[in-house]
Protein backbone atom coordinates (compact mmCIF):
# COMPACT_ATOMS: atom_id res chain seq x y z
CA UNK A 1 0.00 0.00 0.00
CA UNK A 2 1.28 3.43 -0.93
CA UNK A 3 1.69 6.18 1.70
CA UNK A 4 -1.09 8.28 -0.12
CA UNK A 5 -3.41 5.13 -0.18
CA UNK A 6 -2.60 4.57 3.23
CA UNK A 7 -3.37 8.12 4.45
CA UNK A 8 -6.40 7.84 2.67
CA UNK A 9 -7.59 4.74 4.58
CA UNK A 10 -6.91 6.46 7.90
CA UNK A 11 -9.57 9.53 6.66
CA UNK A 12 -11.76 6.92 5.92
CA UNK A 13 -11.46 5.45 9.28
CA UNK A 14 -11.95 8.96 11.13
CA UNK A 15 -14.40 9.52 8.66
CA UNK A 16 -16.95 6.78 10.10
CA UNK A 17 -15.65 6.84 13.47
CA UNK A 18 -16.52 10.87 13.95
CA UNK A 19 -19.59 10.44 12.57
CA UNK A 20 -19.83 7.38 15.07
CA UNK A 21 -18.91 10.10 17.50
CA UNK A 22 -21.56 12.22 16.47
CA UNK A 23 -23.92 9.37 16.58
CA UNK A 24 -23.05 8.16 20.39
CA UNK A 25 -23.69 11.89 21.17
CA UNK A 26 -26.68 12.03 20.09
CA UNK A 27 -27.72 8.97 21.85
CA UNK A 28 -25.80 9.94 25.27
CA UNK A 29 -27.13 13.73 25.75
CA UNK A 30 -30.74 11.85 26.22
CA UNK A 31 -29.27 10.20 29.10
CA UNK A 32 -27.39 13.44 30.21
CA UNK A 33 -30.22 15.30 30.02
CA UNK A 34 -32.71 12.90 32.23
CA UNK A 35 -29.64 13.57 35.05
CA UNK A 36 -30.51 17.08 34.80
CA UNK A 37 -26.56 18.35 34.42
CA UNK A 38 -26.79 21.48 32.19
CA UNK A 39 -25.19 24.74 33.48
CA UNK A 40 -26.13 28.13 32.73
CA UNK A 41 -25.03 31.50 33.41
CA UNK A 42 -24.21 35.04 32.40
CA UNK A 43 -24.68 38.98 33.42
CA UNK A 44 -27.57 41.12 33.45
CA UNK A 45 -26.78 44.80 33.02
CA UNK A 46 -29.06 47.85 33.03
CA UNK A 47 -29.20 50.57 30.29
CA UNK A 48 -26.06 52.08 31.41
CA UNK A 49 -23.92 48.84 31.51
CA UNK A 50 -24.05 48.49 35.42
CA UNK A 51 -24.66 45.14 36.78
CA UNK A 52 -27.94 44.33 38.23
CA UNK A 53 -28.14 42.53 41.90
CA UNK A 54 -31.34 40.66 42.98
CA UNK A 55 -32.90 39.94 39.40
CA UNK A 56 -34.98 36.87 39.60
CA UNK A 57 -34.49 34.21 37.30
CA UNK A 58 -37.04 31.43 36.19
CA UNK A 59 -36.44 29.53 33.17
CA UNK A 60 -39.41 26.96 32.49
CA UNK A 61 -39.46 24.20 30.10
CA UNK A 62 -43.15 22.23 29.85
CA UNK A 63 -41.14 19.03 28.43
CA UNK A 64 -38.59 19.15 30.92
CA UNK A 65 -38.42 17.22 34.88
CA UNK A 66 -38.17 19.28 36.38
CA UNK A 67 -39.71 21.96 34.24
CA UNK A 68 -38.64 24.65 36.16
CA UNK A 69 -35.28 25.95 37.38
CA UNK A 70 -34.84 29.66 39.56
CA UNK A 71 -32.18 31.84 40.57
CA UNK A 72 -31.35 35.22 41.08
CA UNK A 73 -28.52 37.59 40.32
CA UNK A 74 -25.14 38.34 43.01
CA UNK A 75 -22.40 40.84 43.09
CA UNK A 76 -21.78 42.49 39.78
CA UNK A 77 -25.23 41.13 37.62
CA UNK A 78 -23.39 37.48 37.37
CA UNK A 79 -25.85 34.49 37.73
CA UNK A 80 -25.20 30.98 37.56
CA UNK A 81 -28.43 28.11 37.85
CA UNK A 82 -27.56 24.54 37.17
CA UNK A 83 -29.79 21.17 36.49
CA UNK A 84 -30.80 22.02 33.49
CA UNK A 85 -32.00 18.69 31.37
CA UNK A 86 -31.49 19.23 27.44
CA UNK A 87 -34.23 21.07 25.61
CA UNK A 88 -35.92 24.90 24.47
CA UNK A 89 -36.09 26.55 27.68
CA UNK A 90 -37.61 30.05 27.90
CA UNK A 91 -35.72 32.19 30.77
CA UNK A 92 -37.75 35.37 32.15
CA UNK A 93 -35.45 38.09 33.90
CA UNK A 94 -37.65 40.64 36.65
CA UNK A 95 -36.67 43.02 38.85
CA UNK A 96 -39.28 45.98 40.10
CA UNK A 97 -39.51 48.68 38.65
CA UNK A 98 -37.94 47.29 35.14
CA UNK A 99 -39.29 45.97 31.81
CA UNK A 100 -39.62 41.87 32.60
CA UNK A 101 -37.30 40.33 29.81
CA UNK A 102 -38.12 37.09 28.35
CA UNK A 103 -35.90 34.96 25.99
CA UNK A 104 -35.48 31.67 24.65
CA UNK A 105 -32.25 29.66 24.08
CA UNK A 106 -31.65 25.70 23.59
CA UNK A 107 -29.85 24.17 26.84
CA UNK A 108 -27.23 21.62 26.14
CA UNK A 109 -26.47 18.95 29.23
CA UNK A 110 -23.47 17.29 27.34
CA UNK A 111 -21.71 20.34 26.70
CA UNK A 112 -20.87 23.62 28.50
CA UNK A 113 -23.60 26.52 27.05
CA UNK A 114 -22.37 30.12 26.15
CA UNK A 115 -23.43 32.83 28.59
CA UNK A 116 -26.61 34.41 28.18
CA UNK A 117 -26.25 38.14 29.00
CA UNK A 118 -29.21 40.43 28.55
CA UNK A 119 -30.13 44.20 29.46
CA UNK A 120 -33.11 45.29 31.24
CA UNK A 121 -34.52 48.78 30.91
CA UNK A 122 -36.40 50.52 33.82
CA UNK A 123 -40.17 50.37 33.60
CA UNK A 124 -41.90 54.22 32.05
CA UNK A 125 -43.35 55.99 34.47
CA UNK A 126 -46.67 55.06 32.69
CA UNK A 127 -45.97 51.35 33.21
CA UNK A 128 -44.79 52.31 36.91
CA UNK A 129 -47.70 50.36 39.16
CA UNK A 130 -50.18 47.59 37.43
CA UNK A 131 -53.18 48.65 36.07
CA UNK A 132 -52.09 52.50 35.60
CA UNK A 133 -51.84 54.19 32.22
CA UNK A 134 -50.79 51.48 29.64
CA UNK A 135 -49.41 49.30 31.67
CA UNK A 136 -51.96 46.34 31.64
CA UNK A 137 -52.47 46.86 28.41
CA UNK A 138 -48.44 46.85 27.60
CA UNK A 139 -48.46 44.25 29.68
CA UNK A 140 -50.67 41.72 27.83
CA UNK A 141 -49.62 42.84 24.44
CA UNK A 142 -46.24 41.87 25.31
CA UNK A 143 -47.43 38.49 26.83
CA UNK A 144 -49.49 37.72 23.88
CA UNK A 145 -46.41 38.64 21.86
CA UNK A 146 -44.31 35.53 23.89
CA UNK A 147 -47.28 33.12 24.14
CA UNK A 148 -47.68 33.26 20.30
CA UNK A 149 -44.15 33.10 19.59
CA UNK A 150 -43.55 29.90 22.16
CA UNK A 151 -46.69 28.52 20.33
CA UNK A 152 -45.13 28.42 17.21
CA UNK A 153 -46.86 31.52 15.00
CA UNK A 154 -43.36 33.33 14.74
CA UNK A 155 -45.33 36.44 12.30
CA UNK A 156 -48.10 36.71 14.93
CA UNK A 157 -45.40 37.37 17.18
CA UNK A 158 -43.24 39.46 15.20
CA UNK A 159 -46.30 41.83 14.83
CA UNK A 160 -47.02 41.76 18.51
CA UNK A 161 -43.87 42.54 19.58
CA UNK A 162 -43.28 45.73 16.54
CA UNK A 163 -46.85 46.22 18.00
CA UNK A 164 -45.50 46.35 21.34
CA UNK A 165 -42.57 48.22 20.26
CA UNK A 166 -43.88 51.28 18.54
CA UNK A 167 -45.27 52.22 22.08
CA UNK A 168 -41.98 51.64 23.60
CA UNK A 169 -39.30 53.05 21.09
CA UNK A 170 -36.37 52.97 24.13
CA UNK A 171 -36.92 49.07 24.80
CA UNK A 172 -34.14 47.84 21.97
CA UNK A 173 -34.23 44.54 23.45
CA UNK A 174 -37.10 43.54 21.58
CA UNK A 175 -35.39 44.03 18.41
CA UNK A 176 -33.97 40.53 19.75
CA UNK A 177 -36.94 39.31 20.09
CA UNK A 178 -38.38 40.00 16.84
CA UNK A 179 -35.05 38.62 15.38
CA UNK A 180 -35.40 35.27 16.70
CA UNK A 181 -38.96 34.79 15.53
CA UNK A 182 -38.08 35.92 11.98
CA UNK A 183 -35.19 33.36 12.10
CA UNK A 184 -37.88 30.68 13.82
CA UNK A 185 -40.04 31.40 10.89
CA UNK A 186 -37.54 31.07 8.26
CA UNK A 187 -36.50 34.94 7.05
CA UNK A 188 -33.20 35.48 7.58
CA UNK A 189 -32.93 39.17 5.78
CA UNK A 190 -35.86 39.98 7.96
CA UNK A 191 -33.87 38.28 11.27
CA UNK A 192 -30.47 39.92 9.94
CA UNK A 193 -32.41 43.25 10.06
CA UNK A 194 -33.96 43.55 13.27
CA UNK A 195 -30.29 41.98 14.98
CA UNK A 196 -29.04 45.01 13.24
CA UNK A 197 -31.27 47.53 14.85
CA UNK A 198 -30.07 46.11 18.54
CA UNK A 199 -26.27 46.05 17.63
CA UNK A 200 -27.39 49.66 16.15
CA UNK A 201 -28.15 50.38 20.46
CA UNK A 202 -26.16 47.46 21.60
CA UNK A 203 -22.95 47.26 19.91
CA UNK A 204 -21.53 44.34 22.25
CA UNK A 205 -24.94 42.46 22.51
CA UNK A 206 -24.01 38.49 22.92
CA UNK A 207 -27.31 37.17 21.48
CA UNK A 208 -27.55 39.31 18.38
CA UNK A 209 -23.61 39.63 17.46
CA UNK A 210 -23.38 35.27 17.83
CA UNK A 211 -26.72 34.74 16.00
CA UNK A 212 -25.52 37.12 12.98
CA UNK A 213 -22.54 35.24 12.88
CA UNK A 214 -24.17 31.91 13.10
CA UNK A 215 -26.46 33.18 9.63
CA UNK A 216 -23.44 34.12 8.02
CA UNK A 217 -21.72 31.08 8.74
CA UNK A 218 -24.82 28.94 7.48
CA UNK A 219 -24.49 31.00 4.50
CA UNK A 220 -21.13 29.85 3.84
CA UNK A 221 -19.75 33.77 4.65
CA UNK A 222 -16.52 32.64 6.75
CA UNK A 223 -15.40 35.93 6.68
CA UNK A 224 -17.95 38.20 7.08
CA UNK A 225 -18.78 36.16 10.63
CA UNK A 226 -15.59 36.54 12.15
CA UNK A 227 -15.97 40.25 13.48
CA UNK A 228 -19.80 39.43 15.45
CA UNK A 229 -17.71 36.20 16.83
CA UNK A 230 -14.85 38.13 17.61
CA UNK A 231 -16.88 40.70 19.55
CA UNK A 232 -18.64 37.39 21.43
CA UNK A 233 -15.43 36.11 22.89
CA UNK A 234 -13.97 39.89 23.53
CA UNK A 235 -17.11 40.17 25.95
CA UNK A 236 -16.53 36.92 27.25
CA UNK A 237 -12.61 35.63 27.33
CA UNK A 238 -12.31 33.50 29.95
CA UNK A 239 -15.29 31.27 28.88
CA UNK A 240 -13.82 28.41 26.47
CA UNK A 241 -17.42 27.37 25.85
CA UNK A 242 -17.67 30.64 23.67
CA UNK A 243 -14.95 29.71 21.36
CA UNK A 244 -15.58 26.72 21.26
CA UNK A 245 -19.13 27.06 20.17
CA UNK A 246 -17.93 28.79 17.54
CA UNK A 247 -15.21 26.36 16.42
CA UNK A 248 -18.39 23.74 16.37
CA UNK A 249 -20.11 26.38 13.69
CA UNK A 250 -16.63 26.24 11.62
CA UNK A 251 -16.60 22.64 11.66
CA UNK A 252 -20.38 21.46 11.35
CA UNK A 253 -20.54 23.60 8.08
CA UNK A 254 -16.87 23.60 6.15
CA UNK A 255 -15.10 20.14 8.10
CA UNK A 256 -18.11 17.41 8.72
CA UNK A 257 -17.63 14.93 5.95
CA UNK A 258 -14.63 16.03 4.02
CA UNK A 259 -12.75 12.86 3.07
CA UNK A 260 -9.34 14.73 2.34
CA UNK A 261 -7.59 17.68 3.94
CA UNK A 262 -8.72 21.29 3.21
CA UNK A 263 -7.58 24.62 4.21
CA UNK A 264 -10.84 25.29 5.52
CA UNK A 265 -10.22 23.69 8.50
CA UNK A 266 -8.28 26.73 10.05
CA UNK A 267 -11.37 28.29 11.22
CA UNK A 268 -12.07 25.09 13.44
CA UNK A 269 -8.99 24.85 14.56
CA UNK A 270 -8.17 28.35 15.70
CA UNK A 271 -10.59 28.93 17.99
CA UNK A 272 -11.02 24.98 19.27
CA UNK A 273 -7.15 26.05 19.75
CA UNK A 274 -8.13 29.36 22.18
CA UNK A 275 -10.85 27.49 23.89
CA UNK A 276 -7.79 25.37 25.41
CA UNK A 277 -5.38 28.63 25.88
CA UNK A 278 -8.80 29.39 28.28
CA UNK A 279 -9.02 25.95 29.95
CA UNK A 280 -6.38 23.53 28.92
CA UNK A 281 -8.51 21.00 30.69
CA UNK A 282 -11.28 21.63 28.02
CA UNK A 283 -12.37 18.04 26.98
CA UNK A 284 -14.51 18.57 24.26
CA UNK A 285 -12.27 20.71 22.16
CA UNK A 286 -9.46 17.94 22.18
CA UNK A 287 -11.30 16.16 20.80
CA UNK A 288 -12.86 17.90 18.00
CA UNK A 289 -9.16 19.73 17.42
CA UNK A 290 -7.98 16.06 16.74
CA UNK A 291 -10.79 15.61 14.01
CA UNK A 292 -9.81 19.31 12.29
CA UNK A 293 -6.42 18.43 12.49
CA UNK A 294 -6.87 15.10 10.36
CA UNK A 295 -9.15 16.63 7.93
CA UNK A 296 -5.98 19.06 7.37
CA UNK A 297 -3.47 16.35 7.17
CA UNK A 298 -1.39 17.21 10.65
CA UNK A 299 -1.44 13.67 11.64
CA UNK A 300 1.48 14.46 14.41
CA UNK A 301 -0.65 16.71 16.11
CA UNK A 302 -3.94 15.38 15.82
CA UNK A 303 -2.27 12.64 17.66
CA UNK A 304 -1.26 15.01 20.24
CA UNK A 305 -4.88 16.15 20.64
CA UNK A 306 -6.03 12.56 20.92
CA UNK A 307 -3.68 11.98 23.89
CA UNK A 308 -4.41 14.67 25.59
CA UNK A 309 -7.92 13.66 25.50
CA UNK A 310 -7.29 9.94 26.55
CA UNK A 311 -5.31 11.72 29.45
CA UNK A 312 -8.08 13.79 31.07
CA UNK A 313 -10.83 11.85 30.28
CA UNK A 314 -12.29 9.70 33.46
CA UNK A 315 -12.54 6.44 33.03
CA UNK A 316 -16.42 5.97 31.97
CA UNK A 317 -16.40 9.04 29.63
CA UNK A 318 -19.09 7.12 26.89
CA UNK A 319 -16.69 8.72 24.13
CA UNK A 320 -13.14 7.60 25.44
CA UNK A 321 -13.07 3.79 23.52
CA UNK A 322 -13.82 6.03 20.39
CA UNK A 323 -11.24 8.20 21.00
CA UNK A 324 -8.65 5.36 21.76
CA UNK A 325 -10.11 3.67 18.45
CA UNK A 326 -8.77 6.65 16.36
CA UNK A 327 -6.07 7.24 18.31
CA UNK A 328 -4.93 3.56 17.38
CA UNK A 329 -5.89 3.97 13.69
CA UNK A 330 -3.76 6.84 13.77
CA UNK A 331 -0.70 5.64 15.35
CA UNK A 332 -0.61 2.31 12.90
CA UNK A 333 -1.77 4.03 9.96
Amino acid sequence: MTATASLRSVYKIIFFISVAVLTVSVLVQPAAAQRGVGRMQGLVKDIDGNGMVGVNIVATNPSATPNTRTGDTRDGGRWAIVGFTRGDWKFTFTKEGYIPYDINTTVSAANRNPPLNVTMALMPEGMAVAGVGNAAVDQELFDSAVALDDAGDYLGAVAKYEEFLASNSHLDAIHGNIGNAYRSAGNIEKAEEAYLKLLAAEPDNVMANYNLGEMLVEAGDMEGALPYFETVVDGNPEDPAVYYNVAELYFNQQVLGCLEPTPECQGAISYYSRALEVDPNYLPAHMQLGFALVRLGDIANAILAFEKYVELAPEDDPQLPIVKDVLAALQTG
